[in-house]
């Protein structure tokens, strides 16, 4: 799973300041794990368009100390291989994404404001460019990458099968994993249509351990997507600004 930004960095001044830099364990992810990864990311993979619906909760640590969780909801459309609409709207942020295989605009309905940066001409490098450049953290477009089984567990540590379980109505392959700074929990349909049901991360480096979670539904391999999707058109009274860290931070659900 992709870390860019502030929690890679974070832990790293963590275990600094400690002296602690210990050995990087070895690569152990059980093939079963593995294999239903792979199958999901095939199945994304092979889909020229899709869409789908995510219900996230947020943990935020407050300014006492205690843990605060925060919701939304996300809906993404994906184009490949250049095309990428992601529509944000919660507790703190209500925000679009429009990627048109030239540019990358961020938009806050809040604010009214917008800030359009240029970026690589495919999915995957426009979102590595604007999360290493600006700092932005999205969990779950791990899932519109070229190959979200390599992305996913490119840095993982640790893999394994907890079971078969329930998320809402459907039955799932349930799989944990460990990372550096991370632990993670995926739940993958079972079946023929091995879609991602559910994400859990949680941010063990941090004070607090504060978790994510997204819900995944209404995915929609034939959404028959315009062009009109990924293009933005300002509304009356918005207002270009720069495209900046600390503006893209907190799109990040």
């Amino acid at each position: 799973m992709k870390i860019f930004g502030r929690p890679k960095l974070f832990a790293t001044l963590l275990m600094a300041a400690a002296g602690l830099f210990a050995a990087v364990p070895a690569y152990t992810i059980g093939a079963e794990a593995d294999n239903i990864m792979r199958a999901m990311g095939e199945y994304l993979k092979s889909a020229d368009e899709f869409s789908f619906h995510a219900d996230i909760t947020y943990n935020s640590i407050h300014s006492t100390g205690e843990k605060v969780q925060y919701g939304g909801a996300s809906d993404i459309l994906v184009h490949r291989p250049n095309r990428l609409h992601v529509d944000f709207v919660g507790d703190e942020h209500s925000r679009q994404v429009f990627y048109d295989g030239s540019t990358f605009t961020l938009f806050d309905r809040l604010r009214n404001f917008y800030a359009v940066t240029d970026v690589p001409d495919n999915i995957d490098a426009a979102l590595d460019l604007v999360f290493e450049k600006y700092g932005l953290t999205v969990p779950v477009a791990d899932f519109v990458y070229a190959d979200p089984h390599a992305v996913l567990t490119e840095e993982a540590e640790f893999g394994s099968v907890i079971g078969v379980h329930g998320c809402g109505e459907k039955r799932c392959h349930h799989l944990l994993f460990t990372q550096e700074i991370i632990d993670w929990e995926i739940w993958i349909e079972t079946g023929t249509r091995p879609v991602p049901r559910k994400l859990v991360i949680t941010y063990k480096a941090e004070p607090g351990s504060p978790q994510y979670e997204a819900r995944l539904s209404r995915w929609n391999f034939n959404p028959r997507l315009s062009e009109h999707a990924f293009t933005f058109h300002p509304p009356d009274g918005a207002s270009e600004i720069e495209f900046q860290a600390n503006e893209v931070e907190g799109a990040q659900r």
